[in-house]
């Protein structure tokens, strides 16, 4: 997004997309957080580690747990209202290496991974829709995703809230990472398919991704019949069928209802009780309220280092990660140009549909998270946003042509993406 570089072939990507990740590594570990040990191997409130540890001893309960502290208590027992796949990850890591984990150090490395994965991804949709970005605006974005954005601090911590949602986003990309790879083969959509469901089973809301990897599929192949669309969608589809049975039995066999996740037996925070007594965990009545902090309110700031005070239910992600205020002229000026007819030929047309599919997955996400009785307390910034996140980003990628119409944008997008960075660094001062 900026100056265009002559650098722009195949063995240059290959490049940068091992040297964001390479360069971030020494923004995630220890020199960042004065105090803070990523590989302390005293417990934390990392109940995944537990709950595989009980899968190691043939329960569905934890027992060695810290405390009880946002854990569902039913019939003398604790349970996780997560779903669980996070704990199958950890799994054979806590049957080698017992319970003593560096939490923080895992939850850093999957961080990494992500970065590394997303570099592949934008190279990826740069080539397959010849979207004619330089080397060094795919680094910008590159270091924007690592360094601008929540997931900054969110994988620096190894507790329970932040290792769901890290290791939801490390299944996402790697499924859109294998959808890309696929072409007409069997085995890189099957574990596009996969990656899907443990995204799914990691965090319940990412089911909505699934309307984001159709459009891209069909975009990438404009001329699929229906017969072999659907052949393509149940060989993708299979792996979610089987999690979502294994879930089910999971749940009856905790709490006796296939449908029941445990989260009317939670043992809640008294902030959220009151709320949830009135209201329930899901409801509308939630929305204007979560939305207005998550993404409208703008962060309170003070004289001291680190300037942004600390509030416990944060503000608004596009304050938190300001180059997504580029969306709103982007939404704009594409309505501008399908409403005057600008948009006909194939390959537009591909990457609009692109851009639909990251509207159709954002926007239920959202959804979803706005209308839950919390905001992601206490955080910095609107940790919960990281979720749908990534397909702002990809719209972004998708409407730079025509944000270049605007003057001095180059210099604008610079300016925010480092606004990004400058904000989500003091955020891991203040978190």
């Amino acid at each position: 997004m900026f100056e265009p570089m002559e650098m722009n072939d195949n063995k240059t990507n290959k490049y940068i997309i091992w040297l964001v990740p390479f360069v971030c590594i020494f923004f995630y570990f220890d020199w960042m957080k004065p105090g803070h040990k990523s590989l302390d191997l005293e417990p934390h409130l990392n109940y995944f580690k537990d709950l595989a540890d009980a899968f190691l001893h043939g329960r569905l309960d934890v027992t060695n747990t810290l405390n009880d502290r946002d854990l569902v208590h039913y019939n003398n027992k604790l349970y996780l209202y997560w779903p669980p796949m996070p704990a199958v990850v950890y799994t054979p890591l806590v049957a080698i290496f017992g319970t003593h984990l560096p939490d923080a150090f895992i939850n850093i490395l999957f961080g990494i991974l992500n970065i590394w994965l997303f570099m592949k991804i934008v190279s990826g949709l740069n080539q397959k829709f010849n979207l004619n970005y330089t080397t060094k605006q795919l680094l910008c974005l590159g270091f924007f995703w690592g360094l601008g954005t929540v997931h900054f601090y969110m994988a620096m911590e190894g507790t329970v809230w932040f290792v769901s949602q890290i290791m939801a986003q490390t299944f996402l990309f790697a499924s859109v990472y294998f959808l890309i790879k696929s072409k007409d083969k069997r085995g890189p959509l099957i574990l596009s398919g996969l990656f899907f469901a443990a995204a799914a089973y990691t965090r319940n809301n990412m089911v909505f991704a699934v309307f984001f990897l159709a459009c891209l599929h069909l975009a990438m192949h404009p001329k699929l019949q229906w017969k072999n669309g659907l052949r393509k969608a149940f060989i993708f589809g299979i792996p979610f069928i089987i999690f979502s049975l294994l879930n089910a039995w999971y749940n009856q066999a905790r709490f006796g209802d296939y449908f029941e996740n445990g989260i009317q037996y939670h043992l809640m925070n008294p902030y959220f009780y009151e709320n949830f007594k009135q209201h329930g965990y899901f409801s509308t009545y939630y929305l204007s309220h979560n939305f207005y902090t998550e993404v409208l309110h703008m962060p309170s700031f003070k004289a001291q280092f680190p300037f942004i005070q600390k509030e416990e239910e944060g503000f608004g992600f596009i304050w938190g990660s300001p180059l997504f205020l580029l969306l709103v002229p982007a939404v704009i000026l594409q309505i501008r140009n399908y409403s005057n007819g600008i948009e006909h030929d194939v390959a537009i047309v591909s990457r609009r549909l692109v851009r639909t599919g990251c509207w159709l997955a954002a926007l239920p996400i959202a959804f979803v998270i706005f209308c839950i009785m919390g905001t992601g307390w206490y955080q910095f910034c609107a940790r919960y946003t990281l979720d749908f996140q990534f397909f702002l980003v990809v719209y972004l990628l998708f409407s730079w042509q025509v944000l270049a119409d605007i003057p001095k944008i180059k210099w604008i997008a610079f300016i925010l993406i480092l606004a990004s960075i400058v904000i989500q660094f003091l955020g891991t001062c203040i978190y």
